[in-house]
């Protein structure tokens, strides 16, 4: 069984002292508190360390500064990753709050299921200010399993949100640095190739909402979601489940023409005909039965202009 107590906070900081503060606070108020915090210091000038100062002086709870690598968010939780001495490893944003039954219930389900790999939890995305957190009754505590089939077809999982055994790293390695974006979604779908994913639908993790935030633009979006779903279609697991059945696959190439033909739409609304045309035929090539992707192309060259928007098939 999983040691209850063996949990390591991973939480990468750049330039925000006032909302790492907050966050921190959050870890400590848990009823589950974890073995340790390690706090990822990307540049912060000094003020993760000030932070350090005005955190209670009695916690129990070991609280680390470390130096990172300057290199974006994914490159100070690899930093993390290395220094965790915890079984389990659980993941802050600077910017985002826990609420006190987080670890509690997460760590009791991790420690029930062997196979099961990750847990994540709903979220609040919220602009009002710490402090006014939703009321979550104990029967929310409930698991919710994440199939590899729905973690493909979106990221369900908030990086704050989730608590996954060091162990999955160990085997299925870290984040990938060379990804600008969609870091966590590639993660969790290496992590799914080998683990049970699971969810918390409850809402214990909050996702500030703030004018700070880095915002990325659709179709840099766009063009990492086809790099993702890519390679997930191409990954070989080591437990064999995922994506070697027949029905498996059929549901990873019909997600990757979908992420090919949203990037279409795209090109196409911004103008880019040529290109859009080029993801279309790709999305084709992929899953040729794709009615949504047939319609769009078949829209966009009768009509000679960027296709409406359809729903997701």
């Amino acid at each position: 069984m999983t040691d209850l107590s063996s949990v390591s906070v991973i939480v990468p900081t750049r330039d925000r002292p006032e909302y790492l503060l907050a966050a921190a606070k959050s870890v400590l108020a848990q009823r589950l508190l974890p073995a340790e915090v390690l706090i990822i210091d990307d540049g912060s000038g000094g003020g993760a360390a000030e932070v350090l100062k005005l955190l209670p002086r009695q916690t129990r709870v070991p609280i680390r500064r470390i130096e990172g690598p300057r290199r974006g968010p994914s490159a100070a939780r690899n930093v993390g990753l290395r220094e965790a001495a915890g079984a389990l490893v659980a993941f802050l944003d600077d910017d985002d709050l826990w609420l006190a039954q987080k670890l509690e219930w997460q760590v009791r389900w991790l420690a029930e299921g062997s196979k099961l790999g990750l847990v994540g939890t709903d979220c609040v995305r919220t602009r009002e200010p710490a402090g006014r957190y939703p009321d979550v009754k104990q029967g929310e505590g409930r698991l919710r399993r994440v199939s590899p089939g729905a973690l493909l077809r979106g990221n369900r999982l908030v990086m704050s949100s989730v608590v996954a055994r060091r162990e999955c790293f160990e085997e299925c390695g870290r984040f990938d640095e060379s990804l600008s974006l969609a870091q966590d979604w590639d993660m969790w779908l290496r992590i799914a190739g080998g683990w049970e994913v699971g969810i918390v639908p409850a809402p214990l993790t909050i996702y500030r909402m703030h004018s700070e935030q880095r915002s990325a633009d659709q179709r840099a979006m766009r063009v990492w979601e086809v790099e993702v779903v890519g390679r997930a279609l191409k990954r070989r697991d080591r437990g064999g489940r995922w994506l070697r059945g027949v029905a498996w696959r059929r549901v990873a190439r019909r997600r990757l023409a979908w992420a090919h033909c949203r990037l279409g739409r795209l090109l196409a609304r911004e103008g880019e005909r040529d290109e859009a045309v080029q993801e279309l035929k790709r999305a084709m090539r992929i899953f040729p039965y794709h009615p949504v992707v047939w319609g769009t192309l078949t829209r966009f060259l009768l009509a000679g202009r960027a296709p409406a928007r359809a729903r997701q098939g």
